[in-house]
């Protein structure tokens, strides 16, 4: 029998971007897990459009405490002495709430997981973004999961990188799409099990993802696998240039000490032809000598910009079409010595070769922490209590 993980969908968590990416992702699991949606009934306006998903729709109810005062001793036992840094107990910032007339309410879910269920996986909530009832099934389903054995992971949509850490303290595992979420709640919170996903994933997980992203997400699988690229390697997306054959040789060279940990994912066009050599036949030959210092490396349209989403950085000779597109989700670094260094959001460019190879380290050393949905998912199933 396949291992099951249940996912929890609530109406503020999905888009047609979204929805499309958790049905590759759950063909792509079949084998190995059996990957199932739930919709709490408060949300059932979502299952019309996440009909390829297959989801489980499920009952909640709410039930409330008739006075305050029991209310108030009640939640002031179950959060002890526990203070802020600076200020009040908690308990005692309950006190203006539940002796003004304030209710204890607590919501619970119908929910009867299959036999094999080794986790749960959510959305964690934040006060800026996040509708009251995601708030109560969250801390609900977190709550039933623990009665469970089951282990939760929450992921990020909305941006976790704020002062408020209690939700995402609260899952056995979080997943984060941006660096700057990550190294925060890595200094904030307690927690072994924090994950980033790779900019091709994280970039779906956002309410303005687009086909562009879906189509990347959908290429880096592809290739990752024609190539047999493992998750330990760090990939460069070089928007090569027949016209700069001498400035990109100079560029691979300078990383060529770099060489065993990284794929080079080279750029190449139809209209690139130099004499009776192609662009992929001048790349091979002018740089026979180099690439063989590489871990591996690919050809690949540069009609097909989507595909660049597969790097962990776009590195090129000149800002070009390639770098304007890709800066909004990839880091770009630019290596001209020519021009002025500057940093604009994902834009950096260097002069040097020492700021060339300072900028790919990083990149290297930050692709350390990354990890796809799907290696998140296997470590559940070796790591997950089962219930049944």
């Amino acid at each position: 029998m396949k291992e099951k993980i249940i996912w929890l969908i609530q109406s503020n968590q999905i888009t047609p971007v979204i929805t499309e990416f958790l049905q590759t992702l759950q063909k792509r699991m079949e084998n190995y897990i059996d990957l199932i949606f739930m919709v709490p009934e408060t949300s059932s306006d979502i299952l019309a459009n996440i009909q390829g998903l297959k989801p489980v729709s499920f009952k909640t109810t709410t039930r409330t405490a008739v006075s305050s005062y029991p209310a108030y001793l009640s939640k002031r036992e179950a959060l002890g002495n526990k203070t802020f840094t600076e200020g009040l107990s908690f308990a005692d910032t309950l006190l203006l709430d539940d002796l003004g007339s304030g209710n204890a309410q607590e919501t619970l879910l119908g929910l009867n997981p299959p036999p094999g269920t080794c986790g749960l996986i959510l959305q964690i909530p934040t006060p800026l973004g996040s509708s009251e009832i995601e708030e109560k099934i969250f801390h609900a389903a977190v709550l039933w999961a623990r009665k469970a054995g089951i282990p939760v992971i929450g992921y990020e949509l909305l941006p976790l990188d704020t002062r408020w850490t209690l939700a995402p303290s609260l899952p056995d595992g979080i997943i984060t799409r941006h660096h700057e979420s990550y190294a925060h709640l890595k200094g904030q919170i307690q927690h072994n099990n924090i994950w980033l996903l790779p900019i091709y994933e994280a970039a779906v997980f956002s309410s303005v993802s687009t086909s562009f992203t879906l189509s990347g997400v959908k290429a880096c699988y592809h290739y990752k696998n024609i190539f047999s690229i493992p998750s330990t390697r760090t990939v460069l997306y070089l928007p090569h240039n027949v016209a700069m054959v001498h400035e990109y040789q100079d560029l691979i060279k300078t990383l060529q000490p770099m060489g065993d940990k990284l794929h080079l994912m080279f750029s190449i066009g139809k209209d690139q032809v130099r004499g009776a050599y192609s662009q992929k036949e001048t790349i091979e030959i002018v740089y026979e000598k180099e690439l063989k210092q590489f871990a591996s490396h690919s050809f690949h349209e540069a009609n097909h910009l989507w595909e660049m989403m597969m790097a962990d950085a776009v590195v090129a000779c000149s800002a070009c079409f390639s770098t304007e597109v890709a800066e909004k989700d990839i880091p770009c670094i630019i290596f001209d010595p020519t021009a002025s260094p500057m940093i604009r959001g994902h834009k950096k460019r260097v002069s040097t070769r020492e700021a060339l190879v300072d900028s790919v380290k990083q990149e290297i050393e930050g692709h350390r922490y990354k990890m796809e949905f799907a290696d998140i998912l296997m470590l559940l199933t070796k790591t997950g209590k089962r219930n049944g």
